[in-house]
């Protein structure tokens, strides 16, 4: 027994030891590559040299962490209560200023969204009898929610956009409740501190993008699981209700459920016996309640006539074409999109597109450059959110768009110096599972975006748990540098990493 345990504890360090190296690999190419942007970006708009954008891009990353600095030097004296009090205030008053001041039209998908929402909002049916929906009626989850709000409020964008806000907020909230969770008061004020300043988090508020409420539902699961556990009484419950809703709002569940499964292995591996068996019904009620709710959502479409499909990816294979066409490098392409729709959808048009990705697999070579390539327009150049937010102003916004694309890479590159520190000290420590968890949503979601399309946009879901992840980084150093020596014993006693 005790050479087995000895092999149990071995074999969850060396998985810890390598969730690490490969998380801190993948920050570092993130940060290298977005350093190079910026660095790139202020030659062409400000004309420095290309020794001078580099220096500049230094000193203001110290500029910002000293800022950082400064601000947790402060606000660790707050009571708790006083803190939130003033983090929901702010947070939710600069979203609502810019839903106020930037009105953003419905385009692309959130057009075809909303004008479904508005036609099962007055019995149209004729918007959602389109390929759009035929081929991803898993949209039809927001659509139908959007008609909901719409007959509650009245047409019109305003409250859509307004409940943005009150997710946004929401998810301020639980990035703050986990940090402090996980790691120590002062880490949860850093890290709610950021994501309610972060740029792509407020900017995208003014269009109808169904990540707020998903991610609100998500971390509001991430945040039971590292609370209470996978054995709660009845914790898996709510866990598996709320992966289910956000699911249905924007389908990441195949995906956070293998997350799960993986922290839930983790746990595995150092309970008894009788806690494995609990643990391990605990876990299939997960999937049951979240397979349970999408039946039930996707039954009641189907009754009310909304559709003829549940709410799943009829075209499953559209998005690795996407994912590994070389020519827009693992974006979209209308030419791709042009080309397979000339074949009817189902078992035609999934022969075509396998054609298609079993070509652009042949020159092993070839895909490596392409992985490398979609690696840096995933996570290095510049966030298109402010594309998105305040694109239809293009001429009369350059001047903001500038100091926003500007200061998006040097908030992000803040934020990957913190989630590396955190991972170079993580070595000389033991990890816990409920820490490991979100290095396994950074690792799988980075993996994830090397197989299917890319868009700036996507890195809005796994934004709060880099922000999670790095303010213990910022904690640990403040307390090795004694910058904060008058709370040093009381951060060194929640520095556990």
């Amino acid at each position: 027994m005790k050479v087995k345990a000895t092999l149990i504890n071995e074999l969850n360090k060396g998985l810890y030891k390598l969730l690490i190296i490969m998380t801190l690999s993948f920050l570092g190419l993130m940060f290298y590559f977005s350093w190079r942007t910026e660095q790139q970006y202020i030659e062409e708009r400000l004309g420095f040299s290309n020794l001078g954008a580099f220096f500049l891009v230094l000193f203001l990353l110290i500029i910002l962490g000293a800022l950082l600095f400064s601000l947790s030097y402060y606000i660790r004296k707050l009571k708790s209560h006083t803190f939130l009090f003033l983090l929901i205030c702010v947070s939710f008053s600069v979203r609502l200023v810019w839903i106020l001041t930037i009105n953003t039209p419905p385009a692309t998908d959130f057009r075809a969204m909303y004008d479904g929402a508005v036609g099962i909002f007055y019995r149209d049916w004729a918007p959602i009898q389109r390929e759009y929906f035929y081929s991803w009626p898993y949209q039809l989850g927001f659509t139908v929610y959007e008609s909901f709000l719409l007959s509650l409020f009245g047409e019109g964008t305003f409250s859509i956009k307004f409940f943005n806000v009150l997710y946004g907020v929401g998810t301020v909230f639980f990035t703050y409740k986990t940090s402090s969770l996980l790691f120590n008061e002062l880490a949860g004020r850093i890290a709610g501190i950021f994501y309610a300043f972060y740029i792509p988090a407020i900017v995208m508020t003014s269009v109808l993008t169904n990540q707020y409420i998903a991610i609100f539902f998500f971390y509001w699961a991430f945040y039971l699981l590292i609370k209470n556990g996978i054995n709660h009484k009845w914790n898996w419950i709510f866990i598996g209700a709320l992966l289910a809703i956000g699911d249905i709002m924007r389908p990441l569940g195949a995906f956070i459920l293998l997350a799960v499964s993986c922290y839930v292995f983790l746990a595995f591996l150092k309970k008894g016996r009788i806690h494995k068996e609990r643990v391990v019904k605990k876990f299939i009620g997960i999937f049951v309640v979240f397979y349970f709710v999408h039946y039930l959502i996707s039954a009641s479409f189907i009754a009310w006539g909304i559709t003829e499909y549940p709410l799943s990816n009829r075209n499953p294979l559209w998005k690795f074409v996407l994912g590994f066409n070389h020519e827009t490098e693992g974006q979209y392409s209308v030419e791709d999109a042009e080309y397979v729709a000339r074949y009817s959808l189902g078992t035609e048009r999934n022969e075509v597109e396998k054609e298609l990705i079993k070509e652009r697999l042949e020159d092993k070579s070839e895909v490596a450059v392409l992985l490398w390539k979609k690696f840096n327009n995933m996570w290095g150049i510049r966030d298109e959110s402010i594309f998105w937010s305040m694109g239809h102003q293009k001429e009369s916004a350059q001047v903001i768009h500038k100091v926003l694309y500007a200061s998006e890479r040097m908030m992000f590159l803040l934020l990957l110096f913190g989630g590396i520190a955190y991972l170079l000290f993580s070595f000389r420590t033991e990890m816990d599972k409920r820490k490991a968890f979100f290095l396994i949503l950074i690792l799988g979601y980075v993996l994830v975006h090397l197989l299917v399309e890319v868009q700036t946009k996507y890195r809005f879901f796994i934004n709060p748990a880099l922000a999670i992840i790095a303010s213990l980084g910022f904690v640990t150093l403040f307390y090795h540098t004694k910058f904060l020596s008058g709370g040093r014993g009381r951060i060194r006693s929640n520095l556990k990493l």
